[in-house]
């Protein structure tokens, strides 16, 4: 069947993980939550998604099905403890040994990438592909975001994102 390979143009929101976990409270703990979900980490070539992947499933198994306002304060602790402790692999390519490290930092102090209005977005499939795929579309668009769900969470900035997933 061979894999998939997507790569998205989207215009979103990016904060710092340590700035969005210190921010949870009863109020926000929902919204904060579905930040995590859907995001990912600001990650050029190394392995700080795999890792976040796995905490944010983790976390999911642990507080999905308690009530998240009465918890918040647990939510908080638990997040810091596994971003502060948690950062990159080590992947040796000859013997195939993977090895956690925070060589590169921690995931605390990644950035994290929201998308919020998808502007692009193409799949390629097969099996290992060597070429280029391209897709366009006119700039007639409107640029403009609504963020207006996001105006209590502080110390966002509005980007452009280019995320590539493979699975």
């Amino acid at each position: 069947m061979g894999r998939c390979e997507t790569a998205t143009a989207s215009i979103g929101i990016k904060i710092l993980v340590s700035d969005l976990i210190l921010q949870i409270n009863e109020n926000n703990v929902t919204l904060i939550k579905e930040i995590l979900y859907y995001g990912f980490i600001e990650d050029d070539n190394d392995y700080f998604n795999e890792i976040y992947s796995r905490i944010i499933c983790e976390t999911e198994r642990t507080f999905g099905n308690i009530e998240l306002q009465k918890n918040s304060l647990d939510l908080k602790d638990y997040l810091i403890n596994e971003f502060t402790n948690n950062g990159s692999y080590h992947k040796s390519h000859g013997n195939s040994i993977v090895k956690p490290t925070l060589d590169k930092g921690c995931l605390f102090d990644k950035y994290l990438l929201v998308p919020v209005k998808r502007l692009l977005s193409m799949d390629r499939w097969g099996y290992d592909r060597d070429a280029t795929n391209s897709i366009s579309r006119p700039i007639d668009f409107d640029l403009s975001i609504n963020t207006d769900k996001y105006n209590e969470i502080e110390k966002t900035e509005i980007v452009l994102i280019l995320g590539q997933h493979a699975g």
